[in-house]
């Protein structure tokens, strides 16, 4: 039975891979991002779980049953036909878009720089606490910086624009290359495809599409041996980059089983063995842990502001560094109806990237960071690309109202920022 649910799983990553490659526009869209990350990250840890002595069958088929669901669910929402939301349809000043990227990029800077300067034991691979998650949290103002810049770039070539994207390129290649982040390197590659995909209507070729999924694959599992040789204290080294072994890293995931799998079918059995459920509770949790700063106003406040949760299992102890996917937490909150998570993040998705594609440019700044944390909610927690839009709220927002032109002064449409692409 293991062996059968696994090839159910399979055929629909892959269905969803085919779907995103059937059209040249659909390897920017949710559906194919999600497929993306499955076959990448979680695909290739299930075949070795599928013969564990210490993984029941009966656990086994649920979890992947529930992600089969989870997977359809992400198509089912993005097939919906919403209007771009209102919320979206502002006219921008280019000069003043610029003005602010400067504004956001050197704020951002600071906190990279001052990131940058911490041991590595402190930032890299770890579960970071204290000043380095002040530091990540603000650090994200460079990001913005880069998306509006990039986003000017395509529209219209300027040297303002190419210098702000050089400068905020210098730091984030600096944490690319010292931590090996995945994430990073993805968004900073969707940033400047979506945006010459929105004012150019060029996409990146399929070919290279499939290449880079493959390739991907291999090197998602050999992060963690690029990552203890960053914190070597020799340093990087050609030697040391050759000996890792993409290959046999992949082959011993696929025959052992990897560790984020492990920990969604824990925590999905413990979870319906009890039918205990958080009602998406675990949610407003993380908004409290991220965005109240216990510096300011007390440890006991903010732990007065979460809400109870059930208790893990008594023999559940995830290796530090791994996640329990998306799938655990959207099984804790309402058991197979957690799936409706993936539905409704899969119609936002959708909702932005019309706005994107109708030419308006906080659909377009919204959507290009909302990539990389929407296609993580399969592989991490649904709730990251949640924190991703309330940090846009509370930090861009403000920045951009600054930049909309008012009504009574717009001029012609093809003098405005908000352009129809190419």
């Amino acid at each position: 039975m293991n062996d059968l649910m696994t090839a159910f799983l399979f055929f629909a990553v892959c269905a969803l891979l085919a779907w995103g490659m059937a059209g040249k526009e659909r390897i920017y869209e949710f559906p194919f991002h999600v497929g993306a990350v499955s076959f990448a990250f979680i695909l290739v840890q299930v075949p070795g779980l599928a013969h564990d002595y210490f993984v029941t069958e009966f656990a086994f088929v649920r979890a992947v049953a529930f992600m089969i669901i989870c997977l359809l669910m992400c198509w089912l929402g993005w097939t919906r036909n919403p209007r771009p939301p209102v919320i979206l349809e502002w006219t921008f000043s280019e000069t003043r878009l610029l003005f602010a990227a400067v504004l956001l990029s050197v704020a951002g800077a600071y906190f990279y720089l001052v990131l940058s300067r911490l041991p590595s034991e402190l930032t890299i691979a770890v579960q970071m606490t204290g000043a380095p998650v002040i530091f990540v949290f603000f650090s994200r103002l460079l990001v913005y910086g880069l998306a509006i810049s990039a986003l000017c770039l395509a529209r219209r070539f300027s040297f303002a624009a190419l210098g702000i994207v050089a400068f905020d390129l210098s730091f984030i290649f600096d944490r690319i290359f010292r931590s090996g982040s995945r994430a990073d390197t993805v968004e900073v590659c969707m940033i400047f495809a979506l945006a010459w995909w929105f004012y150019r209507g060029r996409v990146i070729p399929r070919w290279a599409v499939l290449f880079s999924l493959l390739f991907g694959t291999l090197l998602m599992n050999s992060v963690g041996d690029y990552r203890a040789i960053s914190k070597g204290s020799s340093g990087f080294t050609f030697e040391a980059m050759s000996e890792i072994d993409l290959i046999g890293n992949t082959s011993t995931v696929l025959a052992r089983g990897g560790d984020e799998f492990r920990n969604a079918i824990s925590r999905i059995r413990h979870t319906n063995e009890t039918m205990q459920f958080d009602y998406g509770l675990s949610h407003w949790n993380r908004l409290v842990f991220s965005f109240v700063p216990a510096q300011l106003l007390g440890t006991n406040f903010k732990s007065s502001l979460m809400v109870p949760l059930p208790a893990l299992a008594r023999d559940y102890n995830p290796i530090l560094g791994t996640t329990e996917t998306g799938l655990a937490d959207a099984f804790q909150s309402f058991w197979y109806f957690g799936a409706v998570k993936f539905f409704l993040l899969a119609y936002l998705m959708r909702c932005i990237l019309t706005s994107a594609e109708a030419g308006e440019f906080a659909g377009q700044f919204v959507y290009v960071l909302s990539v990389v944390p929407a296609m993580h909610a399969i592989s991490h927690k649904t709730d990251w690309i949640l924190m991703v839009w309330v940090h846009m709220i509370l930090f861009a927002a403000p920045i951009l109202a600054f930049t909309i032109i008012p009504s009574s002064h717009r001029q012609t449409r093809r003098d405005l920022t908000s352009l129809q692409p190419s």
